[in-house]
């Protein structure tokens, strides 16, 4: 069936966890690794749900934004399907960016009128910074950026179908902002303090919240 076109895709894009944060390495085990970006992805799912169903209560109508994780991970289809989100299988390219130009393409067929990309390794995303990018619904030529902390880029929301050519990566932020205004789009710049962290190195653990260290500390990801 086909989603109103006026309908936001919230997609997440995650390798598999047996893959995850190799650059931790030196600190944390394959199985530690694994249970950390599952709980980091779970969390950031819940409170990006609760965010949506409290909007939804205060406005008292149905939400126009649903949930997709992008991976070509069985575990991570398995999570989507507990957590009630959509799941996007990865297209034939390999990489970053073609995984969510595809799932881009894959939205605007379905009827999907935006796009909105987070990172699944935030570190303590918080509630009000989510519910700030949502409120940025994309309309005509706008698009919204937030850079992370070493100026790549930790949240996108685009109209569709997609007007740039996706480029993440080390400082994809500049990268992004001038395919954007390349594109005839005006650029929204967004610094949403809580979503500038994410987790790639050792150093970056100490942002983590509460809730990744109980889990973590019971050995379950999910």
């Amino acid at each position: 069936m086909t989603t109103d076109i006026a309908r936001t895709l919230l997609v997440i894009p995650m390798k598999d966890p047996k893959d995850a944060k190799t650059r931790l390495g030196s600190g944390l085990d394959q199985r530690e690794r694994g249970d950390l970006a599952l709980s980091l992805f779970g969390i950031l799912v819940q409170r990006i749900q609760t965010v949506l169903a409290a909007r939804a209560k205060a406005q008292g109508i149905a939400n126009a934004i649903d949930l997709a994780v992008v991976s070509a991970s069985p575990t991570l289809k398995a999570a989507a399907e507990r957590l009630a989100i959509r799941h996007i299988p990865e297209g034939p390219t390999r990489g970053l960016s073609a995984a969510l130009q595809h799932a881009a393409d894959e939205a605007h067929a379905l009827g999907y009128g935006s796009l909105c990309i987070l990172p699944g390794d935030l570190a303590d995303p918080k509630p009000a910074d989510l519910s700030r990018l949502i409120d940025h619904a994309v309309a005509g030529q706008t698009a919204v950026i937030c850079p992370s902390s070493d100026w790549g880029t930790n949240a996108l929301l685009l109209p569709l179908p997609n007007p740039i050519h996706f480029q993440f990566g080390e400082k994809s932020f500049h990268n992004h902002y001038r395919a954007m205004a390349d594109a005839g789009l005006t650029p929204i710049l967004l610094p949403l303090t809580s979503l500038r962290f994410d987790v790639d190195r050792l150093d970056d653990l100490r942002h983590l919240s509460r809730d990744h260290w109980h889990l973590l500390a019971k050995g379950d990801g999910r």
